[in-house]
């Protein structure tokens, strides 16, 4: 056991007691441990009558007591019985982070139903083939999204979350259904190799499993959690429940694009205590945040290949603080292992770590049969964090959740990650690769096959191959089109159509940087497309293409080069087109801001995709003002409307 380790296991002997002295004379502390039957709300209540005046959420300069919390839920749930709502139903999100959306999500679980977040930034065709996939008893949305879903799925009730809040303040308390730890909580939607995503059903339990009774975290009451992910991001399970469900403050960043300036701001302000982050932001962080956070205490990060250096230069700023790499996908509740970060680590790799509480991890050969140390196999996970199974796809359920013979000999359920890895005699993990054709960007599971299917569907292709490749600074996916009609081989505009028919169909991270047309694709002796052959990206412009830059401009294709490992890059080019994702975005924001000396709106850098359109509004700053005041204004309207949500519910 390394000296971050001996941390851990001393923090979790102390939570007990750190927590009986943080509550008030005459209460009762909460049970710390984890019940594998006990429903989520339950849970969450459980604090609201120890503490009742202490802050569940935070986002601004709007706050919820975990008595207002708890009784809101309360309200909100009953109206949501009374719109019909029965136990087992799913009720869709189609919403923002917001102090609004964490009491929905609550509600819900309280009316017995499971939520399902949908992404507002998802294609329309995306949106649809998921609401008609888990087929919601309602959808909320805030009145902006509203009337655009409504359109988007005709077939399904869209409700406004903030007229129901309202009228739900005045609705006395119904009895509310009996949820035990085995009911769904939630569908979380992930790339699917079939070419349509698939919705991951977690269970009561999964959710509380991993942030309760843990041996890689222990929260504190006075903790002060972080909460930066989109709700259809499963980082965001941990945030929330990790908080709630441990009686400590959520600290939100609300709607908006989020910035290095705007997160290191609220942990500075907020004190927070604890976040995770994507492994991509968590390097971005270090590379553009020098200075330490003293508040930090435990910063966990996922979902990619760590950088040692990156890690080692973190902990040398933050030298109180503890370092973990988080491991894990969807289908087994967010986390599978996780690996306390040593401050002498040294070498290039950084494991993934020993298994979690409440799960087990497991190496597998061909026959499912459990694999010795020291030897490579798929990484199969066990225990009480595993989803149900795939929604409408029982088919895949059974392929991909199976039940195998353990070294004693007992029949045990687990999900076949598709990672190979090895295990040390010691339990602890080294992640070698994937098994298919799965990658990650920014954190996020992409499915290339995905890609592929869609690709073939468009009626002007032949065929279509997708493949990532890693260039110094990135991941690039590169989409090879072969078209039916020979003359739109030789048409310099027929890849970029292609492309924008896609954009329709996928979200922006799953679309291809490059898309590169080919009469034929290269064959293997097998008559297989040999992808190893296929040509690399040519050049997109010839040096006398390129139009001159000075001044701003030369400043930001500069940058933008750097950031998206390209050179030549036209003024008029989009930066999402490029292939850029948000991740990369915010690493232009902050380098932006480095170079020019500085503060930019980050909203503006977003809405001004292309090198000339960025820098004639950087030239003429007017328009970010106004962009900010009517961010301000946003959030004042969302605080007075809670504010007289609060009022009449009391």
């Amino acid at each position: 056991m390394n000296m971050s380790e001996r941390q851990y296991e001393l923090k979790r002997q102390d939570a007990a007691a750190i927590a009986s002295a943080v509550y008030s004379a005459g209460s009762t502390a909460p049970d710390s441990g984890y019940h594998r039957n006990r429903n989520l709300h339950d849970q969450v209540s459980q604090h609201a009558t120890a503490r009742p005046e202490a802050i569940a959420v935070d986002f601004g300069e709007d706050r919820l007591t975990y008595a207002e919390l708890d009784r809101l839920s309360s309200h909100l749930a009953s109206e949501l019985i009374a719109l019909g709502v029965v136990k087992g139903d799913v009720v869709g999100l189609l919403l923002p982070r917001s102090l609004e959306t964490i009491v929905a999500k609550l509600a819900i679980l309280k009316a017995g139903a499971a939520y399902a977040p949908f992404d507002p930034a998802y294609p329309a065709e995306h949106l649809r083939y998921m609401a008609d996939d888990c087929r919601p008893k309602l959808i909320l949305t805030n009145g902006k999204e509203a009337s655009a879903f409504q359109e988007i799925a005709p077939a399904h009730e869209v409700v406004d979350l903030g007229l129901l809040l309202a009228r739900s303040a005045k609705r006395p308390i119904a009895d509310l259904p009996r949820v035990e730890g085995g009911d769904p909580a939630y569908i979380m939607y992930t790339s699917g190799s079939t070419g349509r995503p698939k919705g991951v059903i977690i269970p009561h339990r999964g959710v509380a499993r991993l942030v309760r009774d843990q041996n890689y975290i222990s929260f504190l009451p006075q903790d002060a959690v972080l909460h930066t992910a989109t709700i259809s991001f499963d980082a965001a399970t941990f945030e929330i429940w990790g908080a709630l469900l441990n009686g400590c403050k959520l600290v939100g960043i609300g709607d908006g694009t989020l910035s290095l300036d705007r997160i290191a701001d609220v942990i500075g302000r907020k004190k927070v205590t604890v976040m995770l982050l994507t492994t991509g932001l968590f390097h971005l962080l270090v590379d553009y945040r020098r200075d330490g956070f003293p508040s930090l205490r435990h910063v966990l990060f996922g979902g990619e290949v760590a950088s040692a250096d990156h890690a080692r230069r973190f902990l040398r700023a933050n030298p109180t603080c503890l370092l973990t790499n988080a491991y894990g996908p969807t289908e087994v509740t967010v986390m599978a292992s996780a690996y306390a970060i040593p401050r002498d680590h040294v070498g290039d790799e950084i494991p993934i770590g020993h298994s979690i509480a409440h799960s087990k991890v497991h190496i597998l050969d061909e026959e499912l049969r459990e694999l010795p140390p020291g030897t490579e196999g798929q990484l199969a996970v066990s225990g009480d964090g595993l989803a149900i199974g795939y929604l409408n796809r029982q088919e895949l359920t059974n392929e991909r959740f199976v039940t195998i013979r353990t070294a004693g000999g007992s029949p045990t359920r687990c999900y076949l990650t598709g990672d190979l890895a090895v295990m040390d005699a010691d339990g602890l993990l080294h992640f070698h690769g994937r098994r298919d054709r799965q990658i990650k960007i920014d954190g996020k599971r992409i499915e290339l096959d995905e890609i592929e299917t869609a690709l073939r569907r468009d009626e002007r292709l032949a065929d279509a191959v997708v493949v990532c490749r890693q260039t110094e600074v990135s991941k690039q996916i590169i989409a090879y089109l072969k078209p039916r009609l020979p003359a739109d081989a030789k048409s310099e505009t027929f890849p970029g159509m292609v492309l924008s028919t896609l954009r329709t169909i996928l979200p922006k991270h799953m679309i291809p940087s490059r898309a590169i047309v080919l009469e034929q694709f290269p064959m293997n002796r097998a008559g297989k497309i040999d992808r190893s052959k296929l040509p690399a990206p040519p050049a997109e412009m010839a040096p006398e293409q390129i139009t001159p830059a000075e001044g701003t401009q030369a400043l930001l294709r500069g940058i933008w080069e750097r950031v998206l490992g390209r050179p030549g890059i036209g003024l008029d080019q989009n930066f999402f087109d490029l292939g850029g994702t948000s991740l990369q975005l915010m690493r232009v924001h902050s380098a932006l801001e480095e170079a020019a000396g500085r503060q930019v709106d980050v909203v503006t850098v977003f809405q001004h995709p292309t090198i000339r359109a960025l820098a004639a509004h950087l030239d003429d700053a007017g328009p970010a003002e106004q962009m900010a005041t009517a961010v301000r204004s946003r959030a004042e309207l969302r605080k007075r409307n809670m504010a007289h949500f609060r009022r009449s519910a009391s």
